[in-house]
């Protein structure tokens, strides 16, 4: 399993990219750490609901369009 410390490194990492400008990647990386915090829950609400979120943000993060 992957630890929280490497999930919270991921998620500042794709923070500090997003307000760099890199946006979809950014929300990507940021989605799948969300994601991945909810498999370390025991109770069901807890788990399933931080892996939706993550989900929906990277389909939209794939959605977006580009910004030029």
């Amino acid at each position: 399993m992957i630890s929280q410390r490497l999930i919270n490194i991921a998620a500042a990492i794709g923070v500090l990219l997003g307000a760099i400008g890199f946006v979809r990647t950014g929300s990507i990386i940021v989605g799948a750490a969300i994601a991945f915090t909810g498999f370390r829950q025991e109770r069901r609400i807890e788990r399933y609901l931080p892996f939706a979120i993550g989900v929906a943000l990277i389909a939209v993060a794939i959605v977006l369009p580009h910004g030029r």
